[in-house]
């Protein structure tokens, strides 16, 4: 059992958690101004005219005007805090269930707010230190923020239009997927289990003839096959349920009990059944036929599937379209040196490891 405590615990400072901390912040600021859906072609780059000057960003309409008033603060640890906005940010991307269950928590809402008051006073006190001047950490937030932009830019522009699919296109890719849709016939199966393992001549033939009776009983008219299977089943799986199995399809029943199960109607009881383990009574109590998932079940999951195919389609030619704009050109040599200074790099690792007190 694992125990929250609310003690402040010891935090190291790590070059991973003040990116994932930036990250978050990254990825916060993108959703407050989302991107906006296109599908029009790779735009073309005009090159920078050097006789003309680079334009100046307009003046603010009221320079003397007061920075929007902050949101009240939620929790507080000295000069940090979680607002309610930020606050409210994560509750909406939180699901339904998942948001109401969280509101019934005060526990849990108490220990994320002081995860989160920790998390911010670490990056603090990461930047009071200059922690994020780091070479490698720049170089961690840049490689960071090229990825950041290159998947929501390429989102944006390859985002499928609001309207498709159409129904005629979900109504096709149903019936393309009906193959996979299929749903096998489900059979509601009790058992009365006798063990009697192969080559035990004694232990067969004795529950053969115990198997025979159970079954004249369990075959009679008004027969309670339930409790036949908890005063006599062996199996200790089943038999407090009255020998019940539940919805299976054949392919999960053993080869023997398949031929069995099929022949029989709901309600009927089968002769004994042998297997390597023992004798199987079979009672098929319920029977659903084959039959197809229908339409409407999975038609927003058909609608996802086709717009997720439809926009990694169009992210690939727009890509391709970008490659295409201009002549790509690889320097052969300059590759090879990256190797080769690659290589020498993780040579040198070693000796330096082994220098070091």
């Amino acid at each position: 059992m694992t125990i929250l405590s609310d003690k402040p615990t010891r935090l190291r400072v790590t070059a991973a958690v003040l990116l994932i901390a930036v990250l978050a912040g990254a990825v916060a600021l993108m959703r407050g101004n989302p991107a906006q859906s296109s599908e029009a072609a790779p735009a073309k780059v005009a090159a920078a005219d050097p006789a003309k000057p680079a334009a100046v960003p307009a003046k603010a309409a009221n320079p003397a005007a007061p920075a929007a008033a902050q949101a009240p603060a939620v929790a507080t640890l000295g000069a940090v805090q979680v607002d309610r906005d930020e606050l409210v940010r994560q509750l909406q991307a939180m699901p339904p269930e998942a948001r109401a269950q969280l509101q019934g928590n005060r526990a849990g809402l108490d220990q994320w707010l002081r995860s989160r008051l920790a998390e911010k006073a670490l990056v603090e006190q990461a930047r009071a230190q200059g922690w994020q001047d780091k070479p490698e950490l720049k170089r961690a937030f840049q490689a960071a923020q090229e990825r950041i932009v290159l998947q929501t830019y390429l989102d944006s522009v390859s985002r499928a239009p609001d309207g498709y699919p159409a129904d005629a296109d979900l109504q096709a890719a149903y019936e393309r997927a009906k193959p996979q849709l299929a749903q096998p016939a489900m059979y509601r199966v009790s058992q009365i289990f006798l063990p009697a393992a192969l080559g035990d001549n004694d232990a067969v033939a004795s529950a053969r003839k115990q198997a025979l009776d159970l079954v004249k009983r369990a075959q009679a008219p008004k027969a309670d096959f339930a409790a036949l299977a908890k005063t006599y089943s062996q199996d200790t799986t089943t038999r407090a349920q009255g020998g019940d199995i539940g919805y299976v399809p054949l392919a999960q029943l053993t080869p023997e009990m398949r031929p069995a199960i099929e022949q029989l109607k709901a309600g009927e009881v089968s002769a004994p059944v042998q297997s390597a383990a023992g004798f199987h009574i079979l009672k098929v109590v319920d029977l659903r036929a084959a039959s197809v998932t229908p339409f409407e079940q999975v038609k927003e999951e058909l609608r996802a599937a086709l717009r997720s195919q439809r926009q990694e389609l169009a992210a690939r030619a727009y890509l391709e379209g970008l490659l295409n704009a201009g002549t790509v050109s690889i320097d052969g040599a300059a590759l090879n040196a990256a190797f080769e200074q690659s290589a020498s790099a993780a040579q040198a690792q070693p000796a330096l490891a082994a220098r070091a007190p």
